[in-house]
């Protein structure tokens, strides 16, 4: 068999960012080895690992699937443009995280779909893969392409590229689609009769039992196929907790976009803004118990070695006990130096006690999403927030040690007016003067609106481009000054993702062909090749701009037959009421709306009903000893080379907490370890000689502090050595260092003797953002040519000044 693994890090030995690629994260093992696995799952993110791995979703899908006996789990993550060229340079398939395997060779690819803008992503996954795009075109039962995320509130512009799709809530129903799979593969079913089983599981929409029907270009419907099968039900899991796993989720080497502990606090949102697809997709409202959250900090902290815990919910503030959550989180974690991120306060969700127990923590910044201009405007869209309530909140916000005060904007939401965009610039400048010049920094952050299925507004008309730009520059002319920042969402992948929103099934040739040109990354500002999709639809003679458009009332929608829980009756009343500015109660604290999700047994609003501090036992911190400092020696060798210095650094900042040491932090907004580091190793350089102090607060023995970190260490990351130093001497180098060197082509003894022949040898190279000549004869002590492409070379190394071991090498090679 090929050795897939060292095929990879030749590769990524090429690329930017190469810890993106490795895998081997802590806590990443399946409990099976993809050999003797009667199912092999890939779970595939289609977009870079950075964004993936902040996504809790496919989290929790992998620690529920990889406890299961028998299934081999793996990850799977876009590859940034440099990596795509050289695997189809080198026809090299894309490889699954952990495992290394191509991914074709797994049983089913889980390619989730969680914003509009990855489109081109999933079909690009699917082609490296070596796989066909659509579904009509993969005779074979696997790899089955399972779908799913919150994008899948509509569909169809993705459908045929899978087989089948997950509509809602997975974490019950990807156990019984993995036996159905399992079963299917063990019995020899045929495509057709893995199709016809899995659309049986409650959830699950299998995109060939439906054919679209169009009068000219007007969609008119969805056929269904299959008899008894018109309706595709939204699964909802009854309680957060229903399906239980080991809350131990995998730790990036990477710096990710959210770098923390991430547990769900509560899901669903019954508060109703008429513009939010969110409320309709997650209804309804779930809320975890303050110890079980509790419970989940304890084992994923200790799991991890985080130093920083986020609250999720699709607004934090409503969570019934929140000022209790946070009193009790405070006492459990503040005396090992947690922070705690609320990255969802709503307006009038902070209270004196929330704001000192707040002022405890470090933090970031503060966001506030009025959303509209005017209070007008915010009743249009059920958001019924005063201005006086805003700005008593960013008050309180300051107070409790905010600077940084973040608002978010929409324009282009129905009924509004030159009126409502100038109410963002009025209240954006008066929060910049909270307590007169010493007031906070306020960005203000503005994205088009876009009518999302399943909401009040689905059937309302999108600005276009040209005014879209018009609004943007109104905005950008008054938003300025020394305290207020203004940034707005691309206009181009505003008008995309509209487009996709809304789309019907022939938007599926639109993502191949924009694909086929180029097109990928799409979610990202500077990747985006807006051309490529005007070139594309140009082609394909679709007009874009039609999606955008306003629906008629009665008209068919390319998503009727995704039923949500949430009626087409009470979306329509609820357009209504937006039309005459009228606000609907939130059905947690008022009567029941009969929004159509709750059936009042199994699915029904879940609030904590008791708000009592459950009893904790403070950990305080064990009194000083003193300070005691350790020089510890490990090695940084095999696929840990390709790890940057900060990612070394954070690696061990971790491993320091996990191996539950008593270590003394530093002091300030931002208290760390203290542990500090010798050098920076060039990445894709070996080691087997890097040096680290460390600070302790108790003293142990040098022998426990190796055994305890290597315990939740990598071994290419392992400590050789440790004993006790001064401060001074802890991170002290030998001056002469010694490499080995694996040349790119041959050399000869006579090129190494006329190198060391020469007293002197100058370089031109670049020190941070300058250009400067140096010599470096001085610096090579020996130099030996062990075989033809491999020499070994003891470079002086003073404290300060010096060269690189590469700059050697180009001198020698005569290359820069």
């Amino acid at each position: 068999m090929k050795d897939w693994a060292r095929v990879w890090e030749n590769i990524i030995a090429r690329v930017r960012r190469p810890s993106r690629y490795v895998g081997r994260e802590v806590n990443a093992r399946s409990s099976t080895s993809f050999e003797e696995a009667s199912l092999k799952i890939c779970l595939i993110f289609p977009d870079l690992y950075e964004i993936g791995m902040s996504h809790i979703g496919l989290h929790l899908l992998y620690l529920i699937l990889k406890e299961r006996p028998g299934y081999f789990v793996d990850r799977a993550y876009a590859p940034a443009r440099d990596l795509e060229a050289i695997l189809r340079q080198e026809k090299v398939p894309l490889l699954s995280l952990e495992a290394k395997r191509p991914l074709k060779d797994f049983d089913v690819l889980g390619i989730s779909y969680p914003y509009e803008l990855c489109a081109t992503n999933i079909v690009n996954i699917l082609d490296l893969a070596g796989l066909p795009a659509l579904a009509k075109d993969r005779p074979a039962p696997f790899p089955l392409i399972l779908g799913g995320g919150s994008a899948v509130a509509n569909p169809e512009p993705v459908a045929p590229f899978y087989d089948a799709i997950i509509i809602g809530e997975a974490e019950e129903a990807i156990l019984e689609i993995a036996e159905t799979v399992r079963q299917a593969k063990e019995g020899g079913a045929t495509k057709a009769e893995l199709l016809e089983a899995l659309s049986a599981i409650e959830g699950v929409y299998v995109p060939s039992f439906f054919e679209p029907v169009y009068q000219g270009e007007t969609f008119v419907g969805l056929k269904p196929l299959k008899p008894g099968y018109e309706k595709i039900k939204r699964r909802i899991l009854p309680q957060l907790d229903q399906v239980p796993y080991p809350y131990r989720p995998p730790v990036p080497w990477a710096e990710i976009t959210h770098d923390r502990l991430a547990i769900e606090i509560s899901r669903g949102c019954t508060r109703g803004c008429r513009f939010c697809q969110a409320s309709s997709i997650y209804r309804p409202v779930r809320e975890r118990p303050i110890e079980r959250i509790l419970a989940l900090a304890e084992e994923g902290l200790a799991a991890t070695g985080w130093d920083e815990v986020s609250f999720l919910s699709l607004s934090a503030g409503d969570y019934s006990c929140l000022t209790e959550l946070i009193v009790a989180f405070n006492r459990r974690f503040l005396p090992e130096k947690v922070a705690l991120s609320l990255p969802s306060l709503r307006v009038g969700s902070l209270n004196q006690t929330i704001i000192k127990e707040i002022k405890k923590v470090r933090k970031t910044g503060f966001t506030l999403a009025p959303e509209a201009g005017t209070e007008r405007l915010r009743r249009v869209i059920n958001k019924d927030i005063s201005e006086e309530a805003l700005w008593e909140t960013a008050r309180l916000a300051f107070e409790a040690g905010w600077r940084h005060l973040k608002l978010y904007f929409m324009i282009g939401l129905p009924t509004e007016t030159p009126e409502d965009l100038e109410g963002i610039v009025s209240l954006a400048r008066r929060l910049t003067r909270i307590k007169g010049k010493m007031g906070p920094q306020v960005n203000v952050s503005v994205s088009t609106f876009i009518p999302k299925p399943h909401t009040a507004f689905q059937w309302e008309e999108q600005i276009n481009l040209a005014e879209t730009e018009a609004r943007l520059s109104f905005l950008r002319a008054r938003l300025k000054g020394r305290k207020l920042r203004f940034k707005w969402h691309k206009p181009e992948q505003s008008f995309l993702e509209g487009v996709f929103s809304r789309g019907d099934r022939r938007l599926a040739d639109l993502i191949y062909l924009a694909f086929q040109l180029g097109a990928r990354l799409d979610g990202w500002s500077d990747e985006l090749r807006f051309d490529l999709w005007r070139t594309a639809a140009q082609k394909l003679g679709l007009d874009l701009e039609r999606y955008l458009s306003a629906r008629a009332l009665l008209a068919p929608l390319p998503w009727d037959h995704i039923d949500l829980g949430v009626t087409k009756e009470f979306l329509l009343q609820e357009r209504e009421k937006a039309l005459g500015q009228e606000v609907s109660p939130d059905c947690r604290w008022a009567r029941c709306l009969k929004c159509g999700v709750c059936d009042f047994k199994r699915i029904k609003n879940q609030l904590v009903k008791e708000c009592k501090l459950p009893p904790i036992v403070s950990v305080s911190r064990e009194e000083e000893e003193g300070r005691f400092t350790y020089r510890l020696v490990y090695q940084k060798i095999g696929w840990a080379r390709f790890l940057s210095q900060l990612e070394v650094m954070r690696a061990f900042h971790r491993a320091v907490r996990r191996a539950r040491l008593p270590v003394s932090f530093s002091e300030g907004f931002h208290p760390l370890p203290r542990l500090s580091f010798a050098r920076a190793l060039p990445v894709g350089v070996e080691s087997h000689y890097e040096v680290a102090a460390l600070e302790l607060r108790r003293r142990l023995t040098p022998r426990e502090v190796k055994e305890r970190l290597n315990e939740v260490l990598v071994p290419e990351l392992a400590v050789k050595e440790v004993r006790f130093s001064s401060p001074e001497a802890a991170l002290k180098l030998p001056e002469e260092v010694t490499y080995e060197i694996i040349l790119p082509a041959p050399v000869t003894q006579e090129q190494v003797a006329a190198f060391l022949a020469q007293r002197s040898v100058t370089l031109v190279v670049r020190r941070g953002k300058k250009e400067k000549e140096i010599e470096i004869r001085p610096y090579v002590v020996s130099l030996t040519l062990k075989e033809p492409q491999v020499l070994e070379l003891v470079l002086f190394e003073p404290a300060q000044g010096g060269v690189r071991a590469v700059e050697v090498v180009a001198a020698l090679l005569g290359t820069t």
